[in-house]
């Protein structure tokens, strides 16, 4: 089984899911994230609050150490394929296979300008909403185990 995670540039949303969802997954689920745009403008290899997300919540060993751009052969090599935004979904719309792959959009909206007060406060949101939706997920599949990443 192979589960796809995928956002606008990899550094964030996608690498959440893929973290936290590797530390929750049966041995032998392979967990990928990428992202449509990854790369571009030289990305960070991961942004800083993610990085701090990772850390509070004991993930860093489970997260992907750079980025990942979004590819043909990585969309139709996924058994699972979720999407945070429905852009990104039709942006791999053409390499997709709906009667073979599960897929989900789950619109979980990137961080966006926001003030810096508030940064904390709403990307604790967004991974308690990623963290919520991988659960979900991962218990329709059969995969769940205790992971580590709760």
């Amino acid at each position: 089984m192979r589960i796809h995670f995928i956002c606008t540039g990899n550094i964030y949303r996608s690498r959440l899911a893929e973290a936290y969802c590797v530390s929750k997954c049966a041995p032998g689920t392979e967990v990928v994230s990428s992202g449509i745009a990854a790369g571009v403008n030289a990305a960070a290899p991961i942004a800083p609050y993610a990085a701090y997300l990772l850390n509070k919540y004991g993930l860093s060993s489970h997260a992907a150490s750079h980025w990942q751009r979004t590819t043909a052969a990585g969309v139709r090599a996924s058994d699972v394929v979720v999407f945070m935004e429905a852009e990104h979904q039709r942006f791999c719309q053409d390499w997709l296979e709906p009667v073979r792959q599960r897929i989900e959009v789950w619109e979980i909206e990137d961080l966006g300008p926001v003030a810096p007060a508030e940064i904390v406060a709403r990307v604790e949101q967004t991974f308690a909403m990623i963290r919520q939706r991988t659960d979900m997920l991962l218990t329709a599949l059969g995969l769940c185990c205790a992971g580590t990443g709760s």
